[in-house]
């Protein structure tokens, strides 16, 4: 019993180091560092506005770029440079980025409302409406959860 408790507090130890010491490993980079599918995104649906900081991200598990515009949105991309989160708290994702499915129910259940935050993780969409609505909807775009 002893040999396991000791076997299993030094794989936590090793496991903890290993993850304090790639936590932080991010550094900027340019724009054009970014994946190209990132910069079409961002050439497409965010012309015109400055990036102020840009930066790639080499976590434990994933690598993912991050990138901060001028007007304050955020938008984080997978190692791909598919998006993983939109963050546009000033402005509005546009549109054109949201999945159809989810584009529609919000146009029918929430006319005219802008979506103000968008992530995708573990299979979800989360989506932030203007207002404080927030929706959760699965994989197969079913509505999973409403807060108010």
């Amino acid at each position: 019993m002893k040999t396991n408790f000791k076997k299993l507090f030094l794989a936590l130890v090793c496991f903890c180091t290993v993850q304090f010491a790639v936590a932080d490993n991010e550094r900027p980079i340019t724009v054009k560092q970014l994946p190209a599918a990132a910069q079409q995104i961002l050439s497409k649906h965010f012309a015109g506005q400055k990036v102020s900081l840009a930066k790639y991200e080499n976590g434990l598990i994933e690598k993912s770029y991050d990138v901060i515009l001028a007007n304050g949105n955020k938008i984080e991309f997978d190692r791909n440079g598919a998006w993983k989160s939109l963050d546009c708290k000033y402005t509005s994702v546009p549109k054109a980025l949201l999945p159809r499915p989810i584009a529609n129910y919000i146009n029918q259940h929430y006319q005219g409302a802008a979506v103000k935050e968008i992530e995708k993780e573990h299979g979800r969409y989360e989506v932030k409406l203007e207002g404080g609505v927030e929706l959760t909807f699965n994989s197969n775009f079913k509505v999973l959860d409403i807060d108010f």
